[in-house]
């Protein structure tokens, strides 16, 4: 009895983060769909094709080498993680029903595709910094390297257990983990790139560059929103008790609430700066409140 109660648990949670790997996964057409709609329509096109590809790379890269780098089987330091290439044994029922306290409780496989979809999500942040900044091959280039090795060993040093994990650090969903790294990988590539041809003219003032489409960049904004619930939700890594889905109702709440609140102080702050309601505020404002409550439940 007591090994069919923990195989239905070890089902429950691996079901509930493979459709949180789902939702997850989905924003990566919300990345598409708000980088396309924020740029001239001229680059459409371009921008659509390298978040496809985007996509696939990051995947490919993870597969190869980037997960093992993440979550190393000996690592070398608590800096330096070690490397290894593809995915090891999948669980068995042995290891469910016989494992102790140390008996895994989800798929060794939906913990690859969960984090995978994170390593996408990571790269899609310095996609939209460098939108009609940079050409697509040289882009594509980075992002086998960031998803790799930059962003691996900055995830070791947290949820791989490296230096920042034995510190005590807390990072729940990836504000540091995906966002800080994503970002500063983002600034590098613009500080190297440069500002968009036609962002300033000659004396240096600022000329507006308005999105081509606004309403695909709204779209994205909202299926961004509909996919952090599985991001957030999903990083609770379990929900097969009371305790556990209490918890991950909890998320979705905190989730929708940041949300929500960003978006309305981002068209509140727009309209005593500015004088009006700019939706690329409010767009913005309801991201930024996503991002913030990744860092805790």
């Amino acid at each position: 009895m007591e090994g069919m109660i923990l195989e239905l648990g070890y089902a429950l949670d691996t079901f509930y983060f493979l459709m949180c790997t789902a939702l997850v996964m989905w924003m990566a057409a919300g990345f598409a769909m708000l980088e396309a709609g924020l740029v001239r329509s001229k680059n459409t096109v371009e921008i659509l094709n390298k978040n496809v590809l985007l996509y696939g790379i990051a995947c490919t890269a993870y597969l190869f080498v980037g997960y093992n780098i993440m979550y190393p089987g000996s690592p070398i330091s608590s800096v330096i993680p070690g490397i290894d290439f593809l995915l090891g044994a999948e669980n068995t029922v042995e290891d469910v029903t016989l494992g102790g306290e140390d008996a895994p409780y989800y798929s060794n496989m939906a913990d690859f595709i969960f984090q995978a979809v994170f390593a996408a999500a990571t790269m899609s942040i310095v996609s939209g910094a460098v939108a009609e900044r940079m050409r697509l091959w040289p882009f594509l280039v980075f992002a086998i390297f960031m998803v790799s090795v930059i962003y691996p060993v900055s995830g070791y040093w947290k949820w791989g257990g490296g230096f920042l994990d034995e510190l005590g650090f807390q990072d729940f969903a990836g504000s540091i983990v995906v966002h800080a790294a994503g970002a500063s990988a983002a600034l590098a590539a613009v500080i190297l790139v440069g500002a968009r041809k036609g962002k300033y003219g000659p004396k240096g003032e600022v000329r507006a560059i308005p999105g081509a489409n606004l309403p695909m960049a709204t779209l994205g904004m909202f299926i961004l929103w509909m996919g952090w619930f599985g991001f957030n939700g999903g990083s609770e890594l379990k929900i097969a008790n009371v305790e556990e889905a209490n918890a991950v109702a909890m998320i979705f709440v905190n989730t929708n609430a940041a949300a929500a609140a960003g978006a309305v102080v981002a068209a509140l702050f727009a309209r005593f700066l500015f004088g009006k309601t700019d939706i690329t505020m409010t767009i913005n404002g309801a991201l930024a409140g996503l991002v913030s409550i990744t860092l805790s439940r």
